[in-house]
């Protein structure tokens, strides 16, 4: 009864109801939802439910998952929409390989605009335990807006005290209509906001089409999920506060191969995939101006040295723009992955081999903090791999950045960048009024294999300038790699601020307030 009692004093208060869980029940007069007499707690229940919600199961003491048996989501007519199989939660996680066969275990995330529908298939965990209770996360997109449902789970798929199974009817709940726009949207993980996940407001925006302008609100909260966008362009991520929001996803090259690619097709089960979704966190292919502002995102794979994007940004014809501005970038290797255009802004990345890479045409990191991550069996690290495809691209270029590393990375083991050894890249990689402690400061450039061009010039290959410790006093590089170009004072003119490092590529360089 003082839980009734709660809610009511709410509806009072503020006008609307408001779910244990922070879902907003409706306020029309519409009496109090049943709760679920199943002997334990559960979420959801009632109406006014997010699209992207989980599902809860709350006892006494500390479930199990089964091995057998299955989670199932029905419409009020009876249609299945999602299914979990728990033989497949059970079985030990492989490699998603681009022919792996599809099975519940993996998810479809399905955010495109523009041309044809496009898909990403990731590995995720759809149930895991917390405490007390088992934590049910649904198949990407499966719930529609202002809809019945009802949950069936199988009595073997769960193993706890007082679980009989749940048939048919035994648990429903009704989800939200959908947001007023289609263009401004909140995410949040409590409270009233429109979607849940980062990915279920990346859904709803690209319903508005490949041009039009959105903005989605990220209240503070962690979002342990993967990302995937394609031919939606015009698009800005906004956090409540850097360190407050935190994407957060563990993936890897052991995990997913390559980095990835969307599909054409949607797979089936027992069908092949098609496309492994890759290692990244987040995928973004063919979407221009896209911008990110004031938040956390990390790879948090933490095992081996493993090839391990935060993002892969994939401009098909080489012309999208990426911003990043106050942002935290998080992982050990391959953390950026970038092509196209794009204008990094305060931020701090990190990583320690290859941790910036790509195709880039034009890649500014202005003002950021390159920290180089520690790991057990360090012996070196490399900031750069860059892989332009022409060799008239400005590249990745530095300018008034802090290079610094954990206390565990020795002296001199950080390599400003190093090349593929494929002549069919060119390494443009400038450096200009950067601040390097004593882990890179005596390193320079590793150059075996020697990049492309091999002797650098005021506008190709390696190019270094105004570099100092961090005492502020100017490095000695005259034992940098011979193939380094020293710029002159008048040779870093074409480099002397991010209006001229960036022109024509019609980047916004405002900054949030």
């Amino acid at each position: 009864m003082a839980r009734l009692e709660i809610i009511f004093v709410s509806a009072v208060l503020a006008g609307a109801l408001i779910s244990c869980s922070g879902e907003v029940l409706p306020a029309d007069g519409t009496p109090e939802p049943a709760i679920p007499e199943l002997g334990y707690d559960v979420y959801p229940y009632g109406a006014g439910i997010h699209t992207d919600t989980e599902i809860t199961l709350t006892f006494d003491s500390v479930p199990s998952a089964g091995n057998t048996g299955c989670i199932r989501i029905l419409t009020e007519s009876g249609t299945e929409v999602d299914r979990i199989e728990m033989e497949d939660v059970a079985a030990e996680v492989s490699k998603m390989e681009n022919t792996s066969v599809y099975r519940t275990t993996m998810d479809i995330l399905g955010a495109s605009a523009g041309n044809g529908k496009y898909y990403r298939v990731v590995n995720y965990t759809p149930v895991r335990i917390s405490g007390n209770s088992i934590i049910i996360r649904l198949h990407s997109a499966v719930l529609d807006f202002d809809t019945g449902y009802s949950i069936v789970i199988d009595r073997e798929a769960i193993k706890a005290e007082g679980f009989e199974g749940v048939e048919t009817g035994e648990w429903t709940f009704h989800t939200r209509p959908a947001p007023d726009s289609e263009t401004d949207v909140t995410v949040g993980r409590q409270g009233d906001t429109d979607f849940r996940t980062i990915q279920g407001a990346l859904d709803y925006v690209c319903r508005a089409g490949q041009d039009a302008e959105a903005t989605i609100d990220i209240r503070n909260g962690t979002y342990e999920e993967q990302l995937y966008m394609r031919g939606k362009d015009n698009v800005t991520l906004r956090g409540m506060s850097r360190s407050g929001v935190i994407l957060s996803y563990a993936n890897c090259e052991d995990l997913a191969y390559g980095v990835g690619s969307g599909t054409s097709v949607r797979p089936e089960p027992g069908s092949e995939i098609g496309r492994s979704g890759g290692r990244a966190v987040i995928l973004f292919e063919n979407c221009d101006n896209i911008r990110f502002e004031n938040m956390t995102l990390e790879n948090s794979w933490n095992g081996d040295r493993n090839q391990a994007e935060v993002i892969y940004f994939n401009s098909g014809d080489g012309k999208d723009r990426l911003v990043m501005v106050n942002c935290n970038i998080s992982s050990r290797q391959d953390t950026i992955n970038a092509k196209g255009y794009g204008w990094f802004y305060g931020c701090t990345i990190e990583g320690n081999v290859d941790f910036i890479w790509g195709s880039p045409e034009t890649v500014l990191f202005e003002n950021c903090t390159l920290r180089i991550a520690d790991d057990t069996d360090f012996s070196s690290a490399y900031i750069v791999q860059c892989r332009c495809l022409s060799p008239l691209a400005k590249g990745f270029i530095f300018l008034g950045c802090t290079i610094s590393a954990e206390s565990g990375v020795p002296d001199g083991s950080v390599y400003l960048a190093r090349s593929s050894g494929e002549r069919e890249y060119y390494d443009n990689v400038t450096y200009i009024d950067c601040r390097m402690d004593s882990s890179v400061a005596a390193a320079g450039w590793y150059s075996i294999p020697a990049p492309n061009p091999s002797a650098g010039t005021a506008s190709r290959g390696w190019k270094e300038s105004g570099s100092r410790d961090t005492s502020d006093n100017a490095i000695d590089l005259s034992g940098r790699y011979s193939g380094c170009h020293l710029l002159t004072e008048d040779e870093c003119g074409i480099y002397q601020d991010r209006e001229t490092i960036l022109q024509g590529a019609g980047i916004d360089f405002s900054l949030p307030a």
